[in-house]
């Protein structure tokens, strides 16, 4: 390829200049260039560029080019694949002559093994080699697509963001957009890359004719999907590998990587602290930053790196003080709110002790590796400042894992004597600042650690009072550093309270000296300008603080998700998320006219408009339900005096800011109090609150960071003993009393006796992580071609569809949908109702599952002109609120539901060592190397806890609520029986005849009148659905064990690689004819319509004993202090609906159905892919929204 004009569109878009010339091509979306090549021309491409990024030096050109790769394996390939597996009809199907699958694993083992073992490039070169020889892989694939047929080839992104708007001249709460008017601006952008496009044609066409005659292959989706995983694993380690190096190598750090002995520590005491040591210490006041736009999170380190011109945010270092928690007012005034204490301490010499007093904690230090053992306990953060400020050198780690090393003897060298007598000490105190603000608290907290470390030790020209700019620059890159160590992370922005004021912090290009110099177009660090009188006046500061009202929401949250999903939208160049990108430069922009002019309305107006266009365009998850009902209802309360609305770093929910009318500001900061404390009552049962909401009072901090040397308090002799240690032993938390748990688990009717015998056999070892697994001897193999019905849905004969549609019309079939569960895993363990969480915005509200359920229900009981009976399973923890929704619903819409609330509750345990150990060992992905340190460290913590507190115990530690757990979903259909749900709907509906079963989180799944016809044809007692296996869709399948056909779950697989043996994929959902399951349980009919009360339970009773019972570990939320939190490990005993399937008098069927009817969403980090490959699209197409 001699010129950029030669080489293949794909290439030509990620290496092309950014000159004007080349504008448009540069940033050409993805989507729109893969929507103009054919399926081969895709293919060569694909080809070119991972041939192209392994030899790239470049690194914007290396990461864009994987970014590629990934989103067309993730998105494009699998619909095209779709579309040709219909066109030639190449799929397996039952009617198939071949006795068995083609092939014993569904994705290469040996891929996959180097994909969780982080070896990213090995893993490529096996799934790529895997493709070649893999039987579908597709050959046949249709060549020639006609140009209108191209976009049928293209996955539908759905916008889920509502139409919420702010009109300060409006006393509506909302103002509702119809008919797309909202977006004109957008769409008519669509055409803005047509005439780039047209100009590449000529060249293309030629490009095609030297493309490689022979047919390329077309991945199958699991191969795909293998492909996209590693190539998007990839891009994000190369960048974070080009940040560790960026710091790494920022002059002024690289001698702390190269530090070998503790002679060869180069810093010393300042003499002050030595000569009065035990006497004084230094006080370091610092404040943290408030965000006013970061155009887009554009703080992101590869954005500054690759586009520092869009690298721009503008945040203010802030005082605080509460103003307003839990219903009660305060006065207090705003301070700096982190202060860290450092001193030399007689009392253990040789020594260093980190106390955070805040979080009620103390440790005390006697070797170097204990610094490093960052997830040991809560002062992680301490240990990684000490190491980042230069105290405890990196390099001494190395050493540490041959031969430990003494503190004393490192602190003798920083002495300069001998001996050691002093020890170190480091206090630390964040005034009353909630975890999750937003404010970057952690980051300014080691900032401020970081900038007392560097006094102490000579690395600053004064030993108080505020810091030189190359100082705090030097501070800023030590933040980034010591996030890395402590295995977290943020923007370069954060550590914007090390500096004083009203800032423009800006990306900037690298230059000769640079470590990026080179490598990347800007520099990992940005530059920070001070806003002078001119640009921002007094005048400005002071109406802010009279007019802005700071809060936080209550809702704490994971970002990382979202800063990854800005970082691939970036690289992509999605035309909404591009537009929205520069809207957002154009903000800032008038932000900073606005200043100038003092003209605080203006500045509400930006900043909200920052939040409802370009920030939920580019990442709809940084709002929620919570978010936009308090905006509502504060416009409701105070019309055209509530000026704006602006969102605080990553999310909204947290930390957040509300403008008033100056006037009338004070009465609305504690109404706002009073509106934030209502809506968390009201949705804190399905919405993940750490905390009450908080109004704050600030001021504007215009110093930065400030030291001072102060004398000890002489009643602490040098100790801070009674300052901190008192507070811990004042503060900690207090177990909580068993009474009201107690009480709970007699209301429910808790076996006590059951309890005592699991917590015996688990003691003993006779059940446990190990024992869940089926025996070694057990003989496991993928399914065969007559094992399974494969479900098109062009494909169904017309009498089949004719006969379910039948059996709907005459009222025959009902739905049942599992929500019981309380979101482990959607929330990390935060327990609240799944089924209630509003995880989309979709036709026009916020929906939650029900929602999306009830909707599905609603539509093809339209269809049919017969409603369809809907049971909702419950447990004790969702019963309550999942039954004051449908008395709402049912109000509304009188629909057919039925509550069927669960009769067993399980008492959860604290885990056995060895179950721990077994879970650890089975984790087989690894993180980045010192994400991997720090999870190991914090590996060795929960093994001590689980020591400590008493292996098989029970879990009493936390409210009532997170003790409990459901007993497994297969108690879901038993409990119809025993609670008399299912006697009510016989009563209701002789006719009754068939359920379908399905997870609350399965939001594709209804009664397909096709399917419940395939099902009644099969004559089977259970048909489960089950989807064709993805690399993500780890956790047991459909698999033969000795010759028989069955369900298996992850934790029941006798090795490790048998997890990729099976071709499918279980997605719960389940057909049942009631009479042949009613007879395997020893029953009929007329039992279930007398009540015939012993005989069930007896029958559920011994029916039970045929089905194992499985041992797990789940993660329970533990909230405490001020909106911190721990996840405990807890071990839970269940049963689970798939091992039906094992039972060898059931006669059971398997459909393969569509990924779309199937998909499960687990993780809330799913719902950006979902919403742009189809899946949400295809939500809304089954369902009826008329009624909402």
């Amino acid at each position: 390829m001699d010129s950029i004009q030669d080489r293949p569109l794909l290439l030509r878009i990620i290496s092309s200049p950014k000159t004007s010339s080349y504008f448009d091509l540069h940033h050409l979306p993805l989507s729109i260039a893969v929507s103009s090549l054919s399926t081969s021309e895709l293919l060569h491409q694909l080809g070119i560029l991972d041939e192209y990024r392994r030899t790239c030096t470049n690194l914007y050109e290396r990461v864009r080019c994987l970014f590629f790769l990934y989103a067309v394996h993730r998105f494009y390939l699998p619909l095209r694949r779709r579309v040709n597996d219909k066109r030639v009809n190449n799929s397996i199907n039952a009617n198939d002559d071949r006795s068995t699958l083609k092939k014993e694993y569904f994705t290469c083992p040996k891929g996959y093994s180097a994909l969780l073992d982080r070896r990213f490039e090995e893993a490529i070169d096996c799934f790529l080699e895997f493709a070649l020889v893999d039987p579908d892989s597709m050959a046949d694939y249709v060549e020639k697509e006609e140009e209108d047929g191209r976009k049928s080839f293209m996955p539908k992104k759905t916008r889920l963001t509502s139409d919420l708007t702010f009109d300060p001249t409006r006393t509506m709460a909302t103002v509702r957009i119809v008919n797309g008017e909202r977006n004109k601006e957008e769409s008519n952008s669509e055409c803005r890359y047509s005439l780039c496009l047209d100009s590449l044609k000529n060249r293309q066409q030629k490009q095609q004719q030297q493309a490689p005659q022979s047919k390329l292959l077309l991945p199958s989706e699991a191969a795909s999907s293998s492909l996209a995983a590693t190539y998007r694993s990839l891009a994000f380690q190369t960048l974070a590998d080009q940040v560790k190096s960026s710091v790494r190598n920022h002059p002024g750090n690289e001698w702390m990587f190269c530090v070998s002995n503790v002679q060869e520590q180069r810093l010393r005491f300042e003499e002050e602290l030595i000569v009065g040591g035990g006497d004084v210490m230094l006080l370091e006041k610092t404040p943290v930053r408030m965000d006013l736009s970061h155009s887009c999170w554009s703080d992101i380190f590869f954005l500054g790196m690759d586009f520092p011109e869009g690298a721009r945010v503008i945040n203010c270092s802030v005082d605080l003080a509460v103003k307003f928690q839990g219903g009660k007012t305060t006065d207090a005034q705003p301070i700096p709110p982190i202060e860290c204490r450092l001193f030399l301490s007689k009392v253990n010499p040789g020594t260093i002790k980190l106390t955070s007093v805040d979080l009620h904690s103390s440790v005390v230090l006697t070797h170097v590796s204990q610094v490093f053992n960052y997830a040991a306990d809560y002062l992680g953060l301490l240990k990684a400042g000490l190491v980042a400020g230069g105290i405890v050198p990196l390099g001494l780690e190395k050493v540490c894992e041959t031969k430990d090393i003494p503190i004393k003897d490192l602190l003798a060298v920083m002495l300069g004597t001998d001996t050691c007598h002093y020890g170190l000490e480091l206090v630390t105190n964040v005034h009353n600042i909630p975890k999750g603000s937003r404010l970057a608290v952690s980051t300014n907290l080691l900032g401020s650690i970081i900038a007392v470390c560097m006094r102490a030790t000579g690395q600053t020209k004064s030993l108080a009072g505020p810091l030189l700019e190359e100082e705090r620059r030097l501070v800023a890159a030590r933040a980034i550093l010591g996030e890395w160590l402590g295995g977290s992370g943020g923007g370069w922005q954060d550590s914007g309270g090390v500096w004083p004021g009203l800032k423009l912090i800006h990306g900037v290009p690298s230059s000769l000296g640079d470590p990026e110099f080179g490598i990347s177009r800007g520099r990992l660090l940005p530059n920070h300008k001070l806003l002078s009188k001119d640009e921002a006046p007094v005048a400005l500061l002071h109406a802010l603080e009279k007019s802005l009202v700071l809060v936080h929401g209550g809702m704490a949250q994971n970002v990382g998700p979202i800063l990854e999903m800005v970082t691939e939208k970036f690289l992509l160049r999605e035309e909404e998320e591009w537009y929205a990108r520069h809207r957002a430069m154009d903000i800032l922009d008038d932000l900073l006219v606005a200043f100038r002019d003092v003209d605080v309305k203006t500045i509400a107006r930006l900043v909200t408009e920052n939040f409802f266009s370009p920030i939920r365009s580019v990442i709809p998850w940084a709002t929620n339900a919570y978010t936009e009902t308090l905006i509502e209802r504060v416009q409701q309360r105070f019309s055209d005096g509530f000026w704006g609305f602006w969102m605080l770093g990553g999310a909204s929910g947290g930390g957040m800011g509300f403008i008033f009318d100056p006037q009338i500001k004070e009465d609305a900061a504690s109404i706002l109090g009073e509106i934030m404390l209502e809506t968390k009552r009201e949705m804190e049962c399905y919405l993940p609150f750490a905390m009450d909401p908080v109004v704050f009072d600030y001021s504007v901090n215009d110093r930065g960071t400030v030291a001072k040397l102060c004398q000890l308090p002489k009643e602490s002799n040098g100790t801070e003993q009674s300052t901190s240690e008192s507070k811990i032993d004042d503060c900690s938390q207090a177990p909580s009393s068993n009474k009201a748990l107690n009480l709970l688990l007699k209301q429910q009717g808790f076996d006590a006796t059951l309890q005592e015998h699991i917590r015996s056999e688990l003691k003993s070892g006779k059940i446990g992580l190990a024992n869940n697994r089926l025996s070694l001897e057990c003989n496991l193999t993928d399914v065969i071609p007559d094992d399974v019905v494969v479900l098109e849905s062009d494909a169904i004969p017309t009498s089949v569809r004719s006969r379910g549609l039948e059996a709907l019309s005459s009222g025959t079939v009902a739905v049942v949908t599992l929500a019981a569960g309380v979101g482990s895993r959607w929330t990390q363990g935060a327990g609240v109702v799944k089924a209630l969480n509003p995880y989309c915005f979709i036709a026009g509200q916020h929906r939650n599952f029900l929602d999306v359920h009830l909707a599905k229900n609603r539509k093809i009981s339209g269809d049919v002109g017969t409603s369809i009976p809907h049971v909702i399973t419950t447990s004790w923890m969702t019963d309550a609120p999942i039954s004051s929704f449908v008395e709402t619903i049912e109000k509304k819409d009188n629909e057919l539901i039925y509550i069927s609330k669960g009769a067993s509750i399980g008492l959860r345990m604290i885990p056995m060592v060895r179950d721990l150990k077994f879970l650890f060992d089975e984790q087989k992905q690894k993180l980045d190397d010192q994400a991997q340190k720090v999870q190991d460290s914090l590996h060795a913590a929960l093994i001590g806890w689980a020591e400590s507190i008493g292996e098989g115990s029970d879990y009493t530690l936390n409210i009532p609520k997170q003790c409990l757990c459901p007993v497994g979903h297969w108690y879901e259909i038993p409990n119809l029986l025993l609670n008399g749900t299912l006697t009510k709907m016989l009563h209701d509906r002789p006719q009754l005849r068939t359920l379908m079963l399905h997870n609350i989180d399965t939001i594709g799944a209804y009664v397909d009148p096709s399917i419940l016809g395939s099902f009644l044809e099969t004559k089977s007692t259970l048909a489960y659905e089950v989807v064709p296996r993805c690399i993500e869709d780890m956790g047991g399948g459909l698999c033969r064990v000795n010759g028989k056909p069955r369900l298996v779950e992850g934790l029941a697989l006798p090795r490790d690689e048998d997890e990729l043996k099976s071709s499918y994929y279980n997605s719960l959902t389940t057909w049942i004819n009631i009479d042949g399951l009613l007879s395997q349980f020893g029953l009929d009919r007329n039992d279930i319509l007398e009540s015939a009360s012993d005989k069930i339970q007896h029958a559920v009773h011994e029916f039970s004993k045929r089905l194992p019972t499985y041992v797990t570990i789940k993660d329970v939320k533990m909230r405490w202090g001020n909106g911190q939190e721990d996840v405990h490990p807890v071990t839970q005993f269940e049963k689970l609906w798939g091992d039906m399937s094992a039972i060898d008098s059931i006669k059971c069927s398997y459909f393969v159905v569509s990924r779309q009817r199937g998909q499960q969403l687990k993780d809330p980090a799913q719902l950006d892919a979902w919403s742009r490959d189809g899946g949400a699209e295809y939500l809304d197409s089954i369902c009826d929204w008329t009624k909402y």
